[in-house]
């Protein structure tokens, strides 16, 4: 076994791998998502009380449409049901009722600019600048470092916006009627 792909479909490490999936549709980090199906994960796993890959996004705090493409690209059933009788569009249009019912603002992180770019505190610059020193010339890394950092910072937490995005993309799905 010499890549990723192939420890995916290896039955000793496959569980591993679904799990590194399943935390990333958690998170709504749809690149993510899209890599770890890359490595041959099925998008229709299944974890505690039937919960799949798509419920666990829906559900997560960071629902994402696009993850959800993701997901249904690659063969994700929208009409399975977990253990307590409800599909990926039974949470989408529960957590859109929840959303709409308690409107909020949306607030942006204290990291990001007016422009939305992130900038550190100095507590946090000086974290970075030691990480330059410890990691060298890796510039790689600290690509990916600041990249993720933005891509914290950036993230909307329940944002109705994509739920009802979701709801829409789940709803002109055939067998959707539920």
């Amino acid at each position: 076994m010499n890549d990723l792909g192939d420890m995916a479909r290896d039955p000793k490490h496959r569980r591993r791998f679904e799990k590194l999936l399943y935390l990333a549709c958690k998170r709504g980090d749809a690149d993510l998502v899209v890599e770890r199906l890359g490595w041959g994960i099925d998008p229709n796993c299944v974890f505690g009380m039937g919960t799949s890959p798509l419920i666990a996004n829906i559900r997560a705090s960071c629902p994402s449409v696009a993850t959800v493409r993701a997901l249904l690209k690659a063969g994700a059933d929208a009409t399975h049901i977990d253990q307590a009788g409800l599909a990926a569009l039974d949470y989408a249009r529960r957590k859109l009722a929840k959303l709409e019912a308690k409107p909020r603002a949306i607030v942006k992180s204290d990291s990001l600019d007016e422009n939305d770019q992130l900038q550190l505190s100095d507590e946090e610059q000086a974290e970075v600048d030691a990480m330059r020193k410890e990691v060298g010339n890796d510039r790689e890394f600290m690509r990916m470092w600041w990249q993720e950092r933005l891509r914290a910072a950036r993230r909307v937490f329940n944002d109705p916006a994509e739920v009802l995005a979701i709801v829409d993309l789940l709803e002109t799905l055939p067998d959707s009627g539920r």
